[in-house]
C-alpha cells in the first residue's frame, strides 16, 4: 500500500463489492432502505477494502456491518471507519451508537463501546431487522454514547 487508505461515503456502484465482503465475513448484506449518505467505505486504489454502515433510529444509530477485507487486517481501517461512522452520526445529532456481535467484543470495547442487556435498548434499536432477525440472541450488545457537540 503506497497510497494511504480513503474513507467516503459509497456510492451505488460500490454496493456489490461491499456486499461480497459482507458475505465472505458471514455478514448480512447491506439493507435496501440504508441510505448511501450513512454507508462509508474504505478504498485503497480503487478497490473497496472495507465498509460501515449506520441504520438511524429516532435518536439512536445501529451500526450496520463493519468489515474490512483479509488482506488490510490489523492496518487500521476498522478502527478508521467506526471513527469516520461517529462523525457521521455526530452530524446526524444522534445520542448514542448500539452493535451486536458475535467476535469482536475486545475490538469494540477498545473504541468505547460497552456490553449492555438487549432487554434496555431502544424500541427502535430492537424493532430492527438486525436486531430482530439476523443476529442472534446470543450476539453481544454494545452501547457507546456520543459526546453532546455543544
Amino acid at each position: 500500500m503506497t497510497e494511504p487508505l480513503e474513507i467516503r461515503r459509497a456510492v451505488p456502484a460500490e454496493l456489490p463489492q461491499v456486499d461480497a465482503l459482507l458475505e465472505a465475513e458471514g455478514l448480512p448484506p447491506v439493507p435496501s432502505r440504508l441510505p448511501l449518505a450513512n454507508l462509508l467505505v474504505g478504498h485503497d486504489g480503487g478497490e473497496v477494502v472495507g465498509a460501515i454502515g449506520l441504520e438511524v433510529c429516532a435518536l439512536h444509530g445501529l451500526v450496520r456491518s463493519l468489515v474490512v477485507a483479509p488482506s488490510h487486517a490489523r492496518s487500521g481501517l476498522g478502527s478508521s471507519l467506526l471513527e469516520s461512522l461517529v462523525a457521521r452520526a455526530h452530524e446526524l445529532s444522534l445520542r448514542d451508537l448500539y452493535l451486536l456481535t458475535e467476535n469482536a467484543d475486545d475490538f469494540f470495547a477498545k473504541l468505547g463501546f460497552e456490553t449492555v442487556e438487549r432487554a434496555g435498548v431502544p424500541s427502535g434499536i430492537r424493532s430492527t431487522r438486525e436486531f430482530r432477525e439476523q443476529c442472534p440472541e446470543s450476539a453481544t450488545v454494545m452501547r457507546r454514547p456520543l459526546a453532546s457537540r455543544f
